[in-house]
């Protein structure tokens, strides 16, 4: 069956993890041979493939000091510039990551509301400044609340619960279809991860967790400095991401000089081959694309079985479910770095565990729902 994709999204490039999902399918549905097209307004990559629409929202910055206002000012009017480009559009199957308020299949990567939720249970209200979310629970309450697309996907089963109980949609609208993982960018490199090492003075026989997330709050930061406190002196904890290391430290005790931080970092890979194992105890996740991508790198992963992870993480096979709080997760984490052959194995079945969430099986999946869509478009056009 014939039919031609529109994928929408404001920036198409690999800066965000939203934005990198709609790369990737770009390039794994053009690999399948489907004809498929991307509307956006700016594009890191000048493909055929690319539409622009409103250019001139390109100019308005959307990361850095200013995101939140850049935000607030660029977002909702290439919305309404898509959603009006996109009136009466029958000529393709149109998905959307919430960049349009209406189309045929709407990617959901993460439910606002619960996330909110979470964040207000954990103490957090620096949220409440951000503009954004008034904006964004103004559009699921029209796009989901409304049901104005004919199929939603949920990244997870979490996820499929949570448009359930918060917008009340249909079951038999959502389809539970997760995100892929590039296995040719994510690869152990033992050369790399040694790179890495030196860069931060970490002894080569030294024990090395990983955690990577921009909230280091929601994340877990805490807890994982906390546990580092409880673990023996030749256990180091790297911590990546944009948010302020600084208030961290106390949680790590006399383990302060163990905690180090790298900000935000593009060469992930490497960063994942240095590491013995990645620590992830966060209060809330809609997949989590940094577990994916350490267990494509055949790191096993030590995660609160939370939102997508739990869908994944197979307890003492790839990985360990860990409870959210510093003793807890040192008590998990210290039997475990003393067995490296335990560690070894969990980290080949990671990898192995990655394999089958590849971009090219995630996109097959989304080749059978938008042929389903197609059939369901030219029954009622024809």
């Amino acid at each position: 069956m014939s039919f031609r994709i529109t994928q929408v999204i404001r920036e198409f490039s690999t800066q965000g993890g939203v934005e990198t999902v709609a790369w990737e399918l770009q390039r794994a549905w053009t690999e399948l041979g489907l004809t498929s097209t991307v509307m956006a307004c700016t594009a890191t990559e000048n493909a055929a493939w690319v539409v622009k629409i409103s250019p001139l929202l390109a100019r308005i910055p959307t990361r850095g000091r200013w995101r939140h206002l850049g935000r607030l000012l660029a977002v909702p009017a290439f919305t309404l510039a898509a959603s009006w480009k996109l009136r009466n559009r029958q000529d393709s199957v149109i998905v959307t990551h919430g960049d349009s308020l209406s189309g045929d299949v709407l990617i959901v990567h993460a439910v606002n509301r619960s996330a909110l939720r979470e964040k207000w249970r954990g103490g957090e209200w620096r949220w409440m400044l951000n503009p954004m979310h008034a904006w964004v629970g103004l559009r699921d309450w029209y796009v989901l609340g409304g049901l104005r697309v004919r199929a939603v996907v949920a990244v997870s089963n979490r996820v499929r619960a949570e448009l359930m109980a918060e917008y009340r949609v249909p079951s038999e609208r959502i389809r539970v279809i997760p995100h892929g993982i590039a296995l040719d960018r994510f690869v152990y490199d033992r050369a790399a991860g040694a790179r890495v090492r030196v860069e931060f003075g970490i002894p080569p026989d030294a024990r090395l967790l990983l955690f990577v997330g921009h909230e280091f709050g929601r994340k877990g930061l805490a807890q994982a400095a906390g546990a580092l406190a409880h673990l023996p002196d030749d256990t180091w904890l790297l911590a990546v991401g944009s948010d302020d290391g600084a208030p961290y430290g106390r949680y790590a005790g006399g383990a302060h000089q163990r905690l180090l931080f790298a900000g935000s970092r593009s060469d992930l890979s490497a960063l994942y081959s240095a590491a013995d194992a990645f620590v992830f105890p966060t209060a809330y996740e809609t997949f989590s694309l940094v577990c994916m991508e350490a267990m494509a790198c055949g790191v096993p992963i030590f995660a609160t079985a939370v939102g997508g992870i739990e869908d994944y993480l197979q307890d003492g096979v790839n990985g360990m479910v860990i409870p959210r709080d510093a003793e807890g997760l040192a008590g998990i984490l210290r039997p475990a770095l003393a067995d490296p052959d335990r560690l070894h194995a969990m980290g080949a079945a990671a990898r192995m565990t990655a394999a089958a969430y590849r971009w090219p099986a995630v996109a097959a999946r989304y080749q059978a729902l938008l042929e389903e869509i197609w059939a369901e478009k030219q029954a009622e056009f024809s």
